[in-house]
């Protein structure tokens, strides 16, 4: 594979790809919290007018689609296109969403952007990822390595909702008229800058995604082997190994886990966004303070803070005689976070008055502590699911198994408002109680089976 990463560095081409990321997340960022808006703003106030309920719908399918599109971009890679293309295509489409979306007079020309959108994402994103960890040899830093890359995504992610946010409602506004469509524009003029950035790196990337990634090639692109017999050359194909069968398996697995844990993590959204509504008092002194800036801002600032310490640690436990934590402890780790979250807003509400009229208000600093602790197991969690599918997915199925563990996300999406509509029947103390207990049995469930599960990887 020619200069790889050595023991304590990461390759010039992992950071390439890094701010990659980075800027098709500013656009991505910079567009998603606007969308709704802009559909359900007035005509004479530069929106669509589109009525509430179906224009929640469309927003929804923005972000529920573009996890569910590298299941395909990556199946496309793997067998045919080589992934460095597939990431600057996808770059492209979305560039040509964005302008969809800038010139968009009605609610079909906002579904052809999120089509687009969509198609460019799962070309984009699971192919990127796969890019990152064949660079790599030593397996070992991978962890570190997509704990770093999980701070580019927030970064790109904090910048572009924060900019885009005063650009429409300061520096694009003319009158009456907010400025969504300019940020659209600027959103595809990002993709730009991103894909020209990235194809300038080509060089850096030790020779992977010239070809599919079911073969093997040096430095230079050239193929040197292949990791499965290919179909195209007339041969029988090579099946897996029983190994290989139950690394597809643990995989999958942590797709399903991903699904549960998502699920209510996302609640924060919902549930939480709720609570504070009615019962946080949302002021420091006279300041009042949105919701989502705890959800979505302090978030992504406590990403980006979090993911250096993160791979600190990973890298640490890595070079213990024992080896690191396995990935099973690790979302076992991801699952008590969450679970604590929810504790911490249960004593919330305890201190507030259990069931107390909305008029007793309780601290601010409580749901900043929830998103504080919540936040440290996304971090546990969520971006060791790339590392893990680098290390242990059959290499001819890559980069549709990073499309595997992205589409869990697009399920604890379309699930998510079913689990709130329940949610709201119930009192929100036992409510908060009872996400928390299932989150803590998660955790010792996985914690007791966490041999048997990860023999599932490293064999007997």
């Amino acid at each position: 594979m020619g200069k790889e990463a050595t023991k304590d560095k990461h390759p010039k081409g992992f950071y390439a790809c890094c701010i990659t990321f980075t800027f098709e997340r500013l656009a991505f960022y910079g567009a998603k919290p606007l969308l709704l808006l802009f559909l359900i703003t007035a005509v004479a106030q530069g929106g669509l007018g589109v009525e509430r309920t179906d224009a929640a719908v469309m927003a929804a399918n923005l972000t529920a689609y573009t996890y569910m599109a590298p299941l395909i971009g990556g199946y496309i890679s793997d067998r045919w296109l080589g992934a460095r293309y597939a990431v600057a295509l996808g770059y492209i489409i979305m560039a040509v969403g964005y302008l969809v979306g800038w010139k968009a007079t009605n609610p079909g020309m906002i579904n052809a952007m999120i089509i687009l959108v969509s198609i460019g994402t799962g070309l984009f994103k699971g192919n990127l990822n796969a890019l990152i960890g064949r660079q790599y040899k030593n397996k070992e830093l991978l962890d570190a390595a997509f704990s770093i890359q999980y701070s580019y995504v927030n970064i790109g992610a904090f910048v572009g909702s924060l900019l885009t946010g005063y650009l429409y409602l300061h520096a694009f506004k003319r009158g009456e008229v907010l400025g969504f469509r300019q940020c659209f524009f600027a959103a595809a003029i990002w993709c730009i800058v991103g894909m020209v950035w990235f194809v300038l790196n080509w060089k850096n990337l030790q020779g992977q995604g010239i070809k599919p990634f079911k073969y093997l090639t040096d430095e230079n692109g050239n193929i040197i082997g292949e990791t499965h017999k290919s179909d195209d050359e007339g041969g029988k194909k090579e099946p897996l190994t029983k190994l290989e069968r139950n690394r597809v398996l643990a995989i999958i697995l942590v797709s399903l886990l991903s699904v549960i844990f998502w699920l209510f993590y996302y609640q924060q959204d919902l549930a939480l966004v709720i609570y504070m509504t009615d019962y946080i008092d949302m002021h420091v002194g006279s300041f009042e303070i949105a919701p989502s800036w705890i959800t979505t801002t302090w978030n992504g600032l406590l990403c980006v803070a979090l993911g250096g310490v993160m791979a600190a640690i990973w890298k640490k436990l890595a070079a213990r005689p024992q080896g690191d934590m396995n990935m099973f402890k690790k979302v076992g780790l991801g699952f008590l976070f969450v679970g604590l979250a929810f504790g911490v807003m249960a004593l919330c509400e305890v201190t507030r008055g259990v069931g107390a009229d909305p008029s007793v208000k309780a601290s601010v600093l409580w749901p900043v502590l929830f998103a504080s602790v919540i936040t440290i197991g996304e971090m546990c969690f969520s971006p060791l699911r790339n590392a893990f599918v680098s290390k242990y997915a059959p290499k001819k199925y890559l980069s549709l198994l990073m499309g595997v563990i992205a589409i869990s996300t697009f399920g604890a999406n379309k699930l998510s408002p079913f689990v709130q509509a329940f949610i709201e029947k119930f009192d929100v103390f036992p409510v908060f109680i009872g996400i928390c207990a299932i989150m803590l049995v998660f955790t010792v469930l996985l914690f007791a089976t966490n041999q048997k599960l990860n023999s599932l990887v490293e064999g007997e």
